[in-house]
């Protein structure tokens, strides 16, 4: 009977290495290459045809995404409030600025108006001390007015009552001064204030009345003070 044995293939896949130490050796640790116990370490895996997939974030790393999206998301719709803010300040101090400037337009204009209203008071009472004080005025008026109109033969003037007897008296003057003039007549009519005159001829007529001439006075002052 034979005590050998032949192992063929992948039988010999578990035997193990072993020898006889001389007399005197050490022993070997235990293990190791020299003792005759070592074991075969097993083949290394192989390794994986394709790359493990990543593993899913941590849930720390995914609150710590959500804040910062969020802190984001908050910061730029606190800016777009602060412009929109800005914008509605500035439109409303456009419009306060816009509303100061009429307003300020409105007193100026106000102011104007106030100071003709004083300054025309005043030139009517002049005038009408002046015409009250002196009756001569009236026909200083009344040469003016013969003057400015268009030439006639004949004239018919109005005045006021109370001047009706100066003037009668001053026909000859009137004829002498005015050149070609035949003929002049003075009616009195209680509708023209003292010391003016309502000039009429064939034609044309001259409206030399003191309120006219106040209406003249107050156009002229009006249009300097708005070209000023």
């Amino acid at each position: 009977m034979s005590l050998s044995k032949v192992y063929r293939g992948t039988e010999a896949g578990d035997l193990r290495e072993f020898r006889f130490r001389s007399f005197g050796e050490p022993a070997a640790a235990p293990g190791s290459e020299e003792d005759g116990s070592v074991t075969k370490a097993p083949p290394a895996p192989a390794a994986a045809a394709k790359a493990e997939p990543t593993a899913p974030a941590a849930p720390e790393v995914w609150v710590q995404q959500q804040i910062e999206e969020a802190y984001a998301r908050g910061r730029q719709d606190g800016l777009n409030e602060s412009e929109q803010r800005f914008n509605n300040s500035v439109q409303a101090l456009t419009q306060a600025l816009e509303g100061v400037s009429r307003l300020r337009e409105s007193l100026a204009q106000a102011g104007r108006q106030d100071m003709l209203r004083l300054v025309m008071a005043v030139a009517e009472q002049v005038i009408r001390s002046s015409v009250a004080a002196d009756p001569a005025v009236v026909l200083g008026i009344i040469e003016n007015a013969l003057q400015a109109s268009v030439r006639s033969d004949n004239y018919r003037v109005r005045v006021n009552p109370v001047d009706l007897e100066a003037v009668t008296a001053q026909k000859p003057l009137f004829l002498a001064s005015i050149s070609g003039l035949k003929n002049i007549s003075f009616e009195a009519d209680p509708s023209i204030s003292q010391g003016g005159c309502r000039l009429d001829s064939e034609l044309g007529d001259v409206d030399a009345t003191i309120e006219t001439q106040l209406e003249s006075i107050r156009e002229a002052l009006t249009q300097a003070i708005s070209e000023g």
